[in-house]
């Protein structure tokens, strides 16, 4: 048994840009082996948009498409199945981070487990079927109709995804297999928006129309998940796509006493002060901090003066951007063509402490994004 933890970058974000996101800093804060002795196995998948190509001009295609249509994408969720296709084995644990569409990529990559599981050690002829059967949306592929319990069967009889999925097999005296396991999800600003902006009207969604297959839901197949939002990012090319289950599957936990296992938490700052990249960090590292500890309690292990120096290095009153000298170029005007507030929290406790510390601290923070939640904030700052 060992634990597999998948890491997938931001849009235009690499391994090797002078500052990480919080994608490279907890891949690269990630121990190999935990305190318990079970070996953590690392996998990193880049952004879409980062240049990738033999020509310039492909490059050039790639960086635009990416940055601004999220092209690339399924081929980054079919890149990390296919590392899994070969290391993972029954009984082992899967753990999934993503930021901004590395974020979908990562919640698409669990959609597409529940909807296909995962084939046997190494039997890559078997993904086009699994991918295939994910990108359907009849109504016999939906992940808990029979039709699906029998082609999960065919493509790997050691392994279930539910528990309906299991009396299934019990009742037609099948092999029980063993649960797969994804321990933990977690994910910073996750941007759902894949080809035209939805301005575009009918023409975004005649081309949109192929992305629809990407299920991004929470599901019980997943054991614990958190997902940090931006309060302060106003690109309409970068809306969040959040989850809307999580009291639904909160309440179904055993021991109510226990805390929430699923939680979404707004966080002060614009997308990359929330998932990092830039030479800013003292707000970027309150989500990363945040994230890892929901992951620490999963059973994930990193490198504790790592983590310390993060937990230390941060300031709810700093910049609300990430980077002290703004981009400039082509990229950057697309993404800020149209710009508007997020919808925001309708709950104060979705609202994480380091936004009720800012919104304390500075009168003059008062975004739009938290309207709904105003007086409660201001409420809890006390006299």
């Amino acid at each position: 048994m060992k634990r597999i933890a998948i890491f997938c970058d931001g849009t235009w974000n690499r391994a090797d840009a002078p500052h990480g996101t919080n994608v490279v800093k907890l891949a690269q804060a990630l121990e190999p082996v935990a305190d318990d002795g079970i070996f953590q196995e690392l996998f990193y998948v880049q952004g879409v948009g980062t240049g990738r190509g033999s020509g310039a001009f492909t490059r050039l295609i790639d960086r635009l498409g990416g940055g601004a249509f999220g092209w690339g994408l399924t081929e980054n969720v079919e890149e990390a199945y296919r590392h899994l296709t070969f290391s993972h084995r029954p009984g082992d644990e899967i753990f999934i981070f993503g930021f901004s569409r590395g974020a979908y990529t990562a919640r698409s990559l669990a959609g597409l487990i529940r909807a296909s599981s995962i084939p046997p050690a190494g039997c890559t002829d078997k993904i086009p079927q699994a991918i295939d059967r994910y990108r359907s949306r009849l109504k016999s592929t939906h992940p808990d109709h029979v039709e699906s319990f029998k082609f999960r069967h065919r493509l790997n009889p050691a392994l279930t995804t539910s528990e309906k999925e299991e009396e299934w097999r019990r009742d037609n005296g099948l092999e029980p297999g063993t649960p797969i396991k994804i321990r933990y999800l977690g994910v910073w600003d996750t941007v759902g928006a894949l080809g035209l902006p939805g301005h575009y009207g009918m023409l975004a969604r005649m081309v949109n129309a192929k992305y629809d297959f990407h299920d991004t839901d929470l599901s019980r197949l997943v054991l614990s998940a958190r997902h940090a939002v931006a309060v302060d990012e106003r690109r309409a090319t970068f809306p969040p796509a959040l989850w809307d289950n999580l009291d639904s599957l909160n309440d179904r936990r055993a021991d109510r006493d226990t805390p929430a296992p699923y939680r979404q938490e707004w966080f002060p700052g614009t997308h990359g002060s929330v998932g990092g990249g830039g030479d800013i960090c003292v707000l970027s590292n309150a989500a990363l901090t945040w994230i890892a500890e929901g992951a620490t309690d999963a059973g994930l292990k990193f490198e504790p003066d790592a983590m310390a120096t993060y937990a230390q290095d941060q300031d709810p009153s700093g910049p609300l951007d990430n980077k002290s000298v703004k981009q400039a170029g082509v990229f950057s005007s697309i993404m800020t063509l149209n710009e508007r507030d997020r919808a925001g929290p309708d709950r104060a406790d979705r609202v994480h402490a380091s936004t009720r510390a800012r919104w304390c601290a500075l009168p003059g923070y008062r975004p739009k994004t938290l309207r709904k939640v105003a007086d409660d904030l201001t409420k809890g700052c006390g006299g």
